[in-house]
């Protein structure tokens, strides 16, 4: 049984931080398996268990109305895939005003984060569930 991101999501923007800088949550309609595939296949790299089954239940989130896409929709996804920069490609997956959210495909799916004028990534959660708490406790 798959995680069910939606009231986990919800339960999070009812935290006091979410709440006093009004952080919300937009859901979409879900992607189709179908379609994943189809973007792993193009891509030729699996998007990690837990970002792929919250992209069966909602294609990207919206926060802080539209001031954050903690996940973008996955037509906006992009593969980076440079060996000379990394040993491992990234997906650019999600946005806010100030960064650009990375998903490692290395060892661990990973969070990473780097400004959007910036050129040098930091760690910023060891996965994707770790990465909607932090998002919607303002540290995003």
């Amino acid at each position: 049984m798959r995680f069910d991101w939606k009231p986990f999501i919800i339960a999070l923007t009812e935290g006091p931080v979410a709440r006093a800088a009004k952080i919300d949550a937009s859901f979409f309609p879900p992607v189709e398996e179908a379609v994943l595939e189809l973007w792993e296949a193009e891509h030729k790299n699996d998007i990690p268990e837990k970002i792929r089954g919250f992209l069966l239940q909602s294609d990207g989130l919206e926060a802080a109305r539209g001031l954050h896409w903690p996940v973008l929709p996955l037509m906006q996804w992009e593969l980076i895939d440079d060996p000379c920069a990394s040993a491992h490609p990234w997906i650019r997956f999600g946005q806010s005003q100030t960064h650009i959210y990375l998903l490692s495909l290395g060892h661990s799916p990973s969070v990473y984060r780097y400004e959007n004028l910036g050129s040098d990534e930091e760690f910023f959660a060891t996965g994707f569930k770790t990465y909607l708490e932090k998002v919607f406790r303002g540290e995003a």
